[in-house]
């Protein structure tokens, strides 16, 4: 008995590991389904995918494929692009996507940014301004000390009463934060943190002012009131019934994924 016993545990201890199963979750009150595994988060509608991170490297290489009417030579040219997922809402994703390498020209280019993609509708359509009320957005970007640090017109940004007008009155400091451009980055570029009572933390990502500095980041925190219409999803994606919250992308190991490209150097004599 005691010999079977050893047999069967020597032959359970060396069957391989069975391989882990996509989390997949439906959006309620909508046709959208979820397949996230740790390389991939897929968003699915009638079998469809309409987002998903793999299935870009395609349209990534596709970007240096030799074209006869280019006389320039790519040998000493270098891609990187990389995608980190950081929460999921409803059928809104927020990655960080960054782009690096050096395609020809006087320097190489480096840029990182959040996006938040709402895959029920075209890329871009999200607002964040669509779904909290201006009005709050704007208070609470006021009231974050890194943005005031920035205030280059204190009266213009104490009176101004949108937020492109409070980013027009600040100044990239030594920082070299481009809030020039930001507009788009309080609409799109965002994430979701963390619920703190009946507000959701939410990030934003600023990028760079000038060449100079580029690659650099900056990622604000403001707190803001939830509206009744998202308090459903919010607290399905907090619990993580459907999708999870950026506190807790490491737990339910929220996948990255990377492309590399390089030219073809010729080999030396």
């Amino acid at each position: 008995m005691l010999m079977i016993s050893v047999v069967v545990a020597a032959l359970l201890s060396a069957a391989p590991a069975p391989k882990s199963q996509p989390l997949t979750w439906k959006v309620t009150g909508s046709d959208v389904t979820f397949e996230m595994s740790d390389k991939d988060v897929r968003a699915l509608r009638g079998g469809k995918e309409v987002f998903g991170l793999l299935s870009r490297k395609k349209d990534f290489l596709e970007n240096f494929e030799p074209d006869p009417e280019d006389t320039r030579d790519p040998s000493d040219w270098e891609a990187y692009q990389s995608f980190k997922v950081l929460s999921v809402v409803g059928p809104w994703v927020s990655y960080e996507e960054s782009s690096s390498g050096y395609t020809g020209g006087a320097h190489p280019y480096a840029h990182s940014s959040y996006v938040t993609w709402d895959v029920t509708k075209d890329k871009g359509a999200f607002s964040l301004l669509d779904v909290f009320p201006e009005k709050e957005v704007l208070k609470a970007l006021k009231a974050d000390g890194f943005v005031k640090k920035h205030a280059g017109d204190a009266e213009a940004f104490k009176n101004a009463k949108t937020v492109g007008a409070m980013l027009e009155s600040l100044e990239p400091g030594e920082d070299c934060v481009g809030f020039q451009y930001g507009l788009d980055n309080v609409k799109r570029s965002v994430a979701f943190h963390h619920v703190e009572g009946d507000k959701v933390a939410v990030r934003i990502a600023f990028g760079y002012d000038n060449e100079s500095c580029r690659g650099n980041m900056f990622v604000v925190g403001v707190l803001l009131p939830i509206p009744a219409s998202l308090k459903p999803a919010l607290e399905r994606a907090s619990t993580r019934q459907e999708g999870f919250l950026m506190k807790d992308a490491k737990t339910v190991k929220a996948p990255s994924v990377s492309f590399e490209w390089e030219g073809s150097k010729p080999k030396k004599p």
